[in-house]
């Protein structure tokens, strides 16, 4: 009996990597470079710099500073805090609701809609400890109009 049950804990599933924590990767400094491809459009280089700092009650504060090629710079904050398990709590100034952040794996699921109806989705997946790759698809009445491929590099 001893052999099985020690066979057991030897085979039994090891987590490969632990749960990614989006409000400590983006306390601090980070920088993102992207390419953002528009449906109909070429493809348009992307820039978004990131200040997080800690607020009461563990909520996160993400002042991003973004430059897209072709537009002018612009301003967005996101507030963020944990409210159980695999599950955040969000709000993003240029969201019209509530954003959903849900823990899957190793990464990071977050979806929201927009001012002018466009539904976000994001996936965050850590490629190193200081180093997330985000995905996103942009639909517009369920037609996926934009991609976004981005390295985030944490700075601080």
């Amino acid at each position: 009996m001893k052999a099985v049950i020690a066979a057991l804990l030897v085979f039994a599933p090891v987590p490969a990597h632990a749960e990614f924590d989006p409000i400590a990767f983006f306390r601090g400094r980070t920088h993102g470079e992207a390419t953002i491809r528009i449906i109909f459009q070429s493809g348009k280089h992307l820039v978004v710099d990131s200040i997080g700092r800690a607020e009461p009650g563990g909520t996160l504060l993400l002042e991003q500073h973004i430059q897209q090629q072709g537009k002018k710079a612009r301003t967005r904050y996101w507030r963020m805090r944990k409210t159980g398990p695999h599950r955040f709590a969000g709000v993003l100034s240029d969201a019209t609701g509530p954003v959903s952040v849900d823990v899957v794996g190793d990464s990071v699921r977050i979806r929201y809609t927009d001012k002018d109806h466009l539904s976000f989705e994001q996936w965050l997946r850590p490629e190193g400890p200081r180093l997330v790759r985000n995905q996103m698809r942009v639909k517009r009445f369920g037609l996926v109009v934009a991609h976004v491929d981005e390295l985030i590099r944490k700075l601080d």
